[in-house]
């Protein structure tokens, strides 16, 4: 008989990922729904709680008892009430009190976190950070936000908004990509939204030079440049998806620059993009951070891509191990 298992919800702005796991961070069993904007959530939630019964039941006796249960939230959240704060893809669920549903659903201890933090503490755990002291996780995707560890412990701030670092802007002046409602943003430069602006503009720029670029192709046949044509685009080698990329490190290098001068961390740990293309982003970022940081704390920092195979069912089952161990 295992000693228990933990449940994990992913919440995120176009479906919801459901699993059942073991506190070493094993995935053991998982399912998919996509996120219906036309139902409120208490609607989407009741059928999630019938999915991770069923994933349980599938699971067997040998699961043991339920430990506890973790739902991993884009931010911001009000941790004082337990819900969320005008999250940017989920329009209905703003206000709505995840922790108080939670605990009226389930028996098992239960906790809510943003999704940022819970990464951070599962790449802390089972992922890329482990053994590190001092840790941060850049989420790197639909949006960017940040996951603090400080000496050890996770860092969520007095209310919970620490690490909420997609709104900062290099220059006042910068009206460069849309990212958290604001131009130039740090999330305009290193989110999925914001590769795609740039890329748009670039293959714009390539059409008046008569620049041959594959941006311009994708454009032209898709109406839309995804970040992953970006990428592969750039990976082969296309110039102007080149330069898309080196604007975008060099604004990620800038950023880690600032957080190694400010925390001292030992490794930067990069999300979806990034770990899909670190070949594209971490050199050029790494050179930046080294030209703008502290020589002594550049030199102990390295930017390693997330090596969690199951990411978003692990960040969940994080806050579920984090509920358990601070008894929150």
């Amino acid at each position: 008989m295992s000693e228990g298992v933990y449940l994990g919800l992913d919440i995120g702005g176009t479906k919801i990922g459901l699993c059942v796991g073991t506190p070493d961070g094993r995935v053991l069993a998982t399912d998919r729904l996509a996120v219906d904007h036309s139902l409120a959530p208490e609607a989407i939630l009741s059928d999630c709680k019938q999915r991770l019964l069923a994933l349980l039941k599938a699971v067997g006796p040998s699961a043991g008892r339920v430990l506890a249960l973790g739902a991993a939230c884009p931010g911001p959240l009000d941790y004082a009430r337990g819900a969320f704060i005008n999250p940017p893809n989920n329009p209905r669920w703003h206000g709505f009190g995840l922790r108080d549903w939670l605990k009226a659903g389930f028996e098992c201890p239960s906790a809510m976190m943003n999704d940022a933090n819970a990464a951070a503490y599962a790449e802390w755990l089972w992922g890329a950070a482990r053994g590190a002291q001092t840790a941060v996780f850049l989420t790197f995707s639909t949006g960017m936000g940040a996951g603090l560890i400080i000496d050890g412990r996770l860092y969520e701030g007095p209310l919970g908004l620490a690490g909420e670092i997609g709104r900062i802007k290099s220059s006042p002046q910068d009206d460069g990509p849309v990212g958290f409602g604001r131009r130039g943003s740090i999330e305009g430069y290193c989110s999925g939204p914001g590769l795609s602006q740039m890329a748009h503009a670039e293959a714009i720029v390539c059409t008046h030079t008569n620049e041959s670029s594959v941006l311009r192709e994708v454009l032209a046949r898709e109406g839309a440049i995804s970040p992953q044509a970006l990428c592969d685009a750039a990976r082969g080698g296309d110039a102007a998806a080149l330069r898309v990329i080196e604007r975008s490190a060099s604004e990620l290098g800038r950023l880690m620059g600032v957080m190694t001068d400010i925390l001292n961390p030992q490794v930067f740990v990069l999300g979806t993009i990034g770990s899909a293309y670190p070949d594209l982003f971490i050199p050029r970022a790494m050179r930046v951070l080294r030209e703008v940081a502290i020589p002594a704390a550049s030199a102990i920092v390295d930017v390693r891509p997330s090596t969690l195979t199951h990411r978003g069912d692990q960040q969940a089952l994080a806050v579920a191990a984090y509920t358990l161990r601070s008894g929150r």
